[in-house]
C-alpha cells in the first residue's frame, strides 16, 4: 500500500516526532462508516515508520453529526476527524477546527470541486480526502433495446430515449428519482449559471429562471411517467428492482459500485454500466460530494495530527483506500494508477467529479436541502406548480436564514 519512497518521505517528515517522543499516548482518529471499520488496514505503514500510535474509532454515519457536536460541547473530540464536507461551515462557526499549518502543501493536486468544498468564508478549514458524485447507473440491455449504447447526456435526447422506453415497456419506468432523494434535483440545479442563494447567501434564489428550468425538467420526469412517484421506504430493494428491469436507469453515487460488484451473481458486471449526469445541452455538472480530514481545536499534538492527515491524503494511501472500500480519491494524480486508470466505471466518476460544483458554504445548508426537497415532493404530488413551488422554497429558506441576515446586518457574520 505504501512505497519505499513514501516511507522515506514520512520518515523525513517525522524526524522530530519519532526521535525521543515515540508513542507518547499516540493520537486519536474518528473515521466514518466503512472507512472507520477498515481504518486499521491503512495505519500500519504510518505507525511503523513514525512510531506514532493511532487509536482509530469507527463512527457510524447515522448519528455521526450529533456525536461530533456532543464531542465539541464536552471537549472530547479526537485529534483527527473524518467529516462530511457539508458539516464544515457549522464546525468552523463554533470553533471546533484547528487552522491548517502555514504554507502547507496539503491542498495541492485536488479536483477543483473537492478543493472548494473545504473552503469556509474564503479559507480552507480541512483537507479534501474522498470524492463522490452522482452518475447514471444503467442496464445496458434495456437502453440498447431502444437503439442507444448509453443514456444520452443532454436533456432533449434523454427525453426522446425515455419516451422510446415507455412505448416499449408502458408498465415499467425509465429511471428512479425517489422523492426523498434530493441529489437528482440539486444536480440539475448545479448545471445552471445562477447561485442557489443570493444577497451574500442570506436569501434563497430558487425563484431564479435557472433553478426553475431545473425544477421543470425534474418535474417532467414524473409527469411523463418516466419515474414512479415513491419514496425509498416504498420502493424497497432498489438493486432487486434494477435486476428485474422495473427501471432502466438508477442515479446514484460511488457506494453503488461496490454494492453491485457484491451482487455480481444476480446482476453480472456485463449487464450494467455508468454514464455522466445529463445537462441542458450536454454532460452536466453535479453537486460536489465527499469527505475531508480535519484536526480538532483541542488536538494534543497538532503537528502529529497533521502528519497523519498528510499520510492519509497521499495518492498511494487514497488508492489503497479505494481498493479496500471503493471510496474515490480527491487527487487527480491518484486516478493515473492501474486499477483506477483502467476501470471505465471509475473513470466516468472521475470526469463527473472533475465537473462538480460545491454547495453554498453555510451552516444551514442541510436544513435548506431538506426543505427544498420537501416542497419538490409536494410539487410532484400536485400541490404546487413549478412557479409556486419555487416561491414557497424561497419563503422557507429565507426563514431558515433569518438569523444569518440579522448577524450580517450587525457585522457579525462573514
Amino acid at each position: 500500500m505504501i512505497s519505499r519512497r513514501d516511507a522515506l518521505g514520512i520518515g523525513a517528515g517525522a524526524a522530530v516526532a519519532a526521535c525521543g517522543q515515540r508513542d507518547e499516548g499516540g493520537i486519536t482518529w474518528w473515521a466514518l462508516g466503512a472507512v472507520g471499520e477498515n481504518a486499521p488496514l491503512l495505519l500500519p505503514p504510518f505507525q511503523r515508520v513514525t512510531g506514532i500510535r493511532v487509536d482509530s474509532q469507527a463512527v457510524p454515519w447515522t448519528g455521526a453529526h450529533e456525536k461530533l457536536l456532543s464531542g465539541f460541547a464536552g471537549d472530547s473530540l479526537p485529534d483527527v476527524m473524518m467529516l462530511n464536507s457539508d458539516w464544515l461551515p457549522e464546525l468552523a462557526l463554533v470553533g471546533a477546527l484547528a487552522a491548517l499549518p502555514t504554507g502547507t502543501a496539503l491542498l495541492a493536486d485536488r479536483f477543483a470541486g473537492a478543493r472548494a468544498l473545504v473552503d469556509v468564508d474564503g479559507r480552507a478549514v480541512a483537507v479534501p480526502w474522498t470524492a463522490d458524485s452522482w452518475v447514471q447507473f444503467y442496464r445496458r440491455d434495456l437502453i440498447a433495446e431502444v437503439g442507444y449504447p448509453a443514456p444520452p447526456l443532454d436533456w432533449p435526447e434523454w427525453r426522446r430515449m425515455a419516451h422510446s422506453i415507455k412505448r416499449r415497456h408502458p408498465g415499467r419506468y425509465v429511471t428512479l428519482h425517489l422523492l426523498d432523494w434530493p441529489e437528482p434535483l440539486f444536480n440539475f440545479a448545479a448545471q445552471q449559471s445562477v447561485p442557489m442563494l443570493r444577497d451574500v447567501q442570506t436569501r434563497g434564489n430558487f425563484s431564479s429562471p435557472g433553478f426553475r428550468a431545473a425544477l421543470a425538467f425534474y418535474r417532467s420526469i414524473f409527469d411523463d411517467g418516466f419515474a414512479p412517484i415513491v419514496t425509498g421506504a416504498e420502493v424497497g430493494d432498489t438493486y432487486l428492482s434494477l435486476r428485474r428491469g422495473w427501471f432502466a436507469i438508477m442515479p446514484s453515487n460511488a457506494v453503488t459500485i461496490g454494492d453491485l460488484r457484491l451482487r455480481a451473481n444476480f446482476l453480472p458486471p456485463d449487464n450494467w454500466s455508468v454514464a455522466r449526469t445529463p445537462g441542458p445541452s450536454g454532460p452536466g455538472a453535479a453537486m460536489a460530494r465527499g469527505t475531508c480530514l480535519a484536526v480538532s481545536h483541542i488536538a494534543r499534538d497538532p503537528a502529529r495530527a497533521w502528519q497523519l492527515v498528510e499520510y492519509l491524503c497521499r495518492a498511494t494511501t487514497q488508492c489503497g483506500l479505494y481498493r479496500i472500500t471503493g471510496d474515490l480519491p480527491t487527487r487527480p494524480s491518484a486516478w493515473t494508477v492501474p486499477g483506477l486508470r483502467d476501470d471505465g466505471v471509475s473513470q466516468t466518476f472521475a470526469r463527473q467529479i472533475a465537473h462538480s460544483v460545491p454547495a453554498p458554504a453555510v451552516p444551514e445548508w442541510e436544513r435548506i436541502v431538506t426543505e427544498v426537497q420537501l416542497v419538490a415532493e409536494h410539487m410532484v404530488r400536485g400541490d404546487y406548480s413549478v412557479e409556486a413551488a419555487t416561491i414557497e422554497m424561497d419563503k422557507r429558506v429565507d426563514r431558515i436564514l433569518e438569523k444569518r441576515r440579522w448577524l450580517l446586518d450587525r457585522g457579525k457574520a462573514a
